[in-house]
């Protein structure tokens, strides 16, 4: 496929990308997070495939699903009656019309053969009932499983704000988001807050409790991540010499000199030893 600079701005446009402009040298364009994007522009859409999910594919799944049953239930009905029942006694009724016709049936005829029809036709009437339960279970498990995958794309999103907001020590944002993220879910139960669009620590045992800092204090991420950090040694301790943006990360730009060698009673020291590229 080959495009145009127009073309190519138009298509940003149609997944929320707006004034973009295309440059050539890699130094002059901002940082690009392909899977951002994508995700950002899902998320847009997905009002859109739950309406079709609900008013398209179910109705038409239980509706081959009624379909089937219905027809199941007719031949069953015909071979447990050895034929007396009919198609003509049966065409065009519904499923409970036909349970009705079954057990008129039964009934003018009742004697011990007949308790085991019934057992019969009771179970396959729960048998059908348990395939529409699952086919159900097994929508709404893949709606809640993307649920989870868009909650932890925030999450990490977050995280990468935060990390980047502290004077950290080292140059590659994704460890030491890696870090503490980890270092998060194994210590406490992270739960992203979807109407304040933020990250809330719960604690491990109990996720409907918040976590403490102290007894009259919440654990917020960062406050957390400040104490892990420090207790990493990455946090940069004299600030006199840089300006107030110098602790951000720039890409493949110049490393910080401080040596990591010596720190060998650090905890964590193998993550550490990963940042500054060892």
């Amino acid at each position: 496929m080959k495009l145009t600079q127009a073309n190519l701005i138009k298509l940003l446009s149609s997944i929320g990308l707006q004034d973009v402009q295309v440059v050539e040298d890699d130094k002059d364009a901002d940082q690009f997070n392909g899977d951002e994007i994508i995700n950002g522009f899902l998320e847009t859409k997905k009002p859109v495939f739950m309406q079709n999910f609900e008013s398209e594919i179910l109705p038409e799944r239980l509706k081959a699903e009624a379909g089937r049953f219905g027809g199941n239930l007719k031949n069953n009905i015909k071979k447990l009656s050895n034929s007396q029942i009919k198609d003509s006694d049966l065409a065009g009724k519904t499923d409970a019309e036909v349970l009705q016709i079954f057990a008129d049936f039964l009934h003018k005829d009742k004697d011990t053969s007949t308790e085991d029809l019934r057992t019969q036709i009771k179970t396959l009437s729960e048998s059908q009932q348990s395939v529409l339960d699952q086919l159900k279970e097994e929508y709404e498990g893949k709606l809640s499983g993307k649920d989870k995958e868009f909650d932890s794309f925030h999450i990490e999103s977050y995280l990468g704000t935060l990390v980047n907001g502290l004077p950290l020590l080292g140059e590659d944002p994704a460890v030491k988001v890696g870090a503490l993220k980890s270092a998060i879910e194994s210590n406490y139960s992270p739960v992203w807050n979807r109407e304040k669009k933020e990250l809330e620590l719960r604690e491990k045992q109990n996720p409907e409790r918040f976590a403490q800092l102290n007894e009259n204090t919440l654990l917020t991420p960062k406050t957390y991540a400040e104490n892990f950090f420090k207790g990493l040694g990455m946090v940069k301790t004299d600030m006199s010499k840089e300006n107030a943006t110098d602790h951000i990360d720039k890409g493949n730009g110049a490393r910080n000199s401080t040596d990591f060698q010596n720190r060998t009673d650090m905890p964590f020291a193998s993550v550490v030893a990963g940042i500054e590229g060892k």
